[in-house]
């Protein structure tokens, strides 16, 4: 089986920005593919730019930005620019957030989300283009541009563009108008049958090939000398998920509303442990990867008929970030075979 494309999501508070560096530095030297920087505790910008002046090959993008607290003329100016410090290497990942935040953290309406993330990617890929174009003019339902062009560029930026998308709407609009979807944490063979289903919608509606959608899955992934550590980890990551409303969606069609419920309102009383405790081998088995780094080689076997490629992420909710930090800094060698595994000729 050949070695899976891996990438890795890197989503810190308090871990210091060398350090977060440093990390990405290691998983390039590694052999993976892209690191992500989420918009969590952290806007993304200064930790990507910080990233790629630091590294020379991997891939650098967002995954993902929000699109409530910014303009998308600004978006595009930071992307135009952090594709030229990268030399091509930057993917700009856009996404919703969810509404409690947009609202509690940024006082923003979350409302008419498909709307919005359709004429945002249309004013970013406006502005991106102006260069060559002209200047560029959009009279939207949300936002409006009157005659901008970079002032910083001589032709057309490329930037590819992700979208985050879990609901049906959301994944046809990524296969309409994205170059790639991120599909979240949750995720099974059928429910990624089904969004390959929602792209083809998407293209077909654009008249455009399905193929050329690239296609993320995120996928929480522990690694640790200690195998039950590694689950334990995993426990608390699921129970994150479970407090955002459109994950418990995703739980629901998988077979596990219920419990999740259940496990959404212990998390909202504080009863971390017992919220912990309720989380099932079979839910780990099912949606993570955890365990020794051999473990976690075997268990990425699971996902070789996916399509598309896996983001291992680790959020430290009631995780220690140098515990996460380690974690990486493990799963670093699933990107290169075990001793003795290479095919001789």
């Amino acid at each position: 089986m050949p070695e899976p494309e891996l990438s890795a999501s890197l989503i810190f508070s308090r871990t210091p920005l060398a350090e977060l560096v440093g990390l990405a530095r290691r998983l390039e030297d590694a052999g993976y593919h892209r690191v992500c920087f989420g918009e969590a505790w952290r806007e993304p910008v200064v930790p990507m730019t910080a990233t790629l002046a630091a590294t020379s090959r991997i891939g650098v993008g967002s995954a993902i930005s929000q699109i409530y607290p910014v303009n998308p003329v600004v978006t595009a100016q930071q992307a135009a620019q952090l594709q030229e410090l990268g030399a091509g290497r930057f993917t700009l990942g856009l996404g919703l957030g969810a509404g409690f935040v947009v609202e509690r953290w940024f006082g923003v309406p979350y409302e008419r989300p498909l709307r919005r993330t359709r004429e945002f990617i249309e004013v970013v890929r406006g502005v991106l283009g102006s260069a060559e174009h002209g200047p560029f003019s959009y009279e939207g339902e949300i936002f409006r541009v009157r005659k901008y062009r970079l002032p910083f560029a001589e032709q057309a930026v490329g930037v590819p563009i992700h979208l985050a998308a879990i609901g049906p709407r959301m994944q046809e609009l990524a296969g309409e108008l994205a170059d790639g979807i991120i599909v979240g944490s949750l995720h099974s063979p059928r429910s990624m049958e089904e969004t390959k289903r929602r792209i083809d919608i998407g293209a077909d509606r654009a008249d455009r090939d399905p193929n050329e959608v690239a296609l993320w899955y995120y996928l929480t992934c522990c690694v640790s000398n200690d195998s039950e550590r590694a689950r334990a980890l995993a426990r608390r990551s699921l129970v994150y998920l479970t407090q955002y409303p459109h994950y418990r969606c995703v739980y629901a069609e998988e077979g596990f509303g219920a419990l999740a419920e259940r496990i959404a309102g212990l998390a909202r009383e504080r009863a971390m442990e017992r919220a912990e405790a309720a989380i099932t081998d079979e839910m780990i088995d099912r949606f993570c990867i955890a365990g020794t780094v051999a473990e976690c080689r075997d268990q990425l076997r699971r996902y070789a008929g996916y399509p598309g490629s896996p983001v291992l992420h680790l959020v430290p909710f009631r995780i220690e970030e140098d515990e996460v930090v380690e974690s990486f800094r493990l799963a670093a060698q699933l990107a290169q075979a075990p001793a003795g595994a290479r095919a001789t000729t």
